[in-house]
């Protein structure tokens, strides 16, 4: 049973809640194809505005090639939102089936916003927010939110 499906059609299919050793050892029939973080500070959970989809997400993006999926996830965070964290802890690995029938995994981290700084409009985001769960900020991407709750 998919744990979450998005307006998209994507489904979050199952997570796999392993160490960073046993993931970058993991045998998948599909493809690791990203890694995501779900970062927060005192105020909330970061998110930022996706300017190519138009709502909110979570930080994170494709791996590049040679990359870990940590270094994938700190490298996406600041590029996309400016922020750093001296606190980034592997939670595990996510299974997706996405709408045009591709499968694959990608990492998930969370991580802590000690002190924020200040946001950079780049090509993917065009504004960030310290979300509490609870004010309406329009749409979050469905499995976005519900992976707020593996923080």
């Amino acid at each position: 049973m998919p744990i979450c499906i998005n307006q998209n059609g994507d489904v979050f299919d199952e997570f796999l809640p392993v160490s960073e050793e046993e993931a970058a050892q993991m045998n998948l029939d599909f493809p690791i194809t990203h890694a995501l973080v779900v970062a927060r500070n005192k105020d909330g959970f970061l998110l930022l505005h996706n300017t190519w989809k138009n709502h909110w997400e979570l930080p994170g993006g494709i791996l590049e090639p040679g990359e870990s999926l940590r270094e994938c996830a700190i490298r996406e965070m600041a590029e996309e939102t400016n922020q750093t964290s001296d606190h980034v802890t592997f939670r595990g690995m996510m299974k997706f089936r996405l709408k045009d029938g591709r499968i694959e995994y990608g990492g998930l981290f969370c991580a802590d916003i000690d002190q924020e700084r200040p946001f950079v409009i780049n090509n993917e985001a065009s504004r960030i927010v310290f979300w509490d769960g609870q004010q309406d900020i329009g749409y979050i991407d469905e499995i976005d939110k519900e992976l707020l709750k593996y923080y």
